[in-house]
């Protein structure tokens, strides 16, 4: 496939062109890509993927009954645990992003460093997103801390700092790992998802119609980019990288996983309680 091309600025970022994957080895990957960071054998990376089967992720320390797991299997959806936190989310219908950096990378590569704090360096990463995304034109705004998140199984039921909402509806949903001064960020962009697809799969409540006898008028969990504007994914994609150009100051080289990052995603895959439901 044609790589992305993004503007070129200046520090040496690496971005990982769009690909499909098993939840495994999309996991396995990110955190290849973390473990090699921390190593300085790898540069900050942004990467771009999608999900076969679809699936759902679900956080590092979130509870899941097995009759859940039972339920999403039965529809033909694959399960993972992430390594990162946060709540479920169905990858179906969205983009999914990975970022991988460090708060010392400007020391190597150039460019502004991420935080040390959790909280800003999960602003600094959703001001990328919010510069890219109203370069399409969708208004995007940091989300605000929301007590009741962890009540919620869904992701995207609720917004808190490390999300982007618009018109009160999250639309780009975030989680973190940290291991010393770098992290992995995992996203979703939600693109086309049903609303009531991800609480169907979760066996929770569905949303009723807004008015009785109104076809397709439901009350919404979330927010979907073609409701927003009508982008294909490869334009959604340069507008998140334009948005990085701008405020990491980046300029990225593109190329896809060395036989070196394939040996530890293969290891860490070998080790399938890291991931397994």
């Amino acid at each position: 496939m044609e790589p992305v091309k993004f503007p070129h600025g200046a520090a040496g970022f690496r971005l990982i062109p769009y690909d499909v994957f098993d939840p495994v080895t999309n996991m396995a990957i990110d955190e290849a890509l973390l473990e090699l960071h921390c190593q300085g054998k790898t540069p900050p990376t942004l990467r771009f993927y999608g999900w076969e089967p679809a699936s759902i992720s679900f956080g590092y320390s979130q509870r899941v009954s097995p009759d859940t797991v039972a339920r999403i299997k039965a529809q033909g959806l694959g399960v993972v645990r992430r390594p990162t936190g946060g709540r479920a989310v169905l990858h179906e219908g969205e983009l999914t992003y990975s970022f991988i950096g460090s708060s010392n990378q400007s020391e190597i590569y150039g460019g502004p460093p991420l935080s040390s704090s959790i909280q800003q360096a999960y602003k600094q990463i959703c001001q990328a997103f919010i510069v890219g995304l109203n370069r399409i034109d969708v208004p995007v705004e940091l989300g605000r801390a929301d007590s009741s998140y962890k009540n919620h199984e869904d992701c995207f039921e609720a917004t808190t700092l490390a999300d982007l909402h618009y018109q009160g509806k999250k639309l780009v949903g975030s989680a973190q790992l940290r291991r010393k001064e770098a992290l992995l960020q995992h996203g979703s962009v939600l693109i086309d998802q049903g609303q009531n697809r991800m609480a169907e799969l979760l066996g929770l409540k569905t949303r009723a119609a807004t008015r009785e006898g109104a076809e397709g008028a439901q009350e919404k969990r979330h927010a979907c980019l073609n409701d927003i504007v009508q982008v294909d994914r490869t334009t959604l994609e340069e507008a998140i990288g334009y948005g990085f150009n701008k405020v990491f100051d980046c300029k990225f080289t593109v190329y896809d996983l060395s036989f070196e990052e394939w040996e530890v995603v293969d290891a860490l895959k070998s080790n399938l309680e890291r991931y397994r439901l």
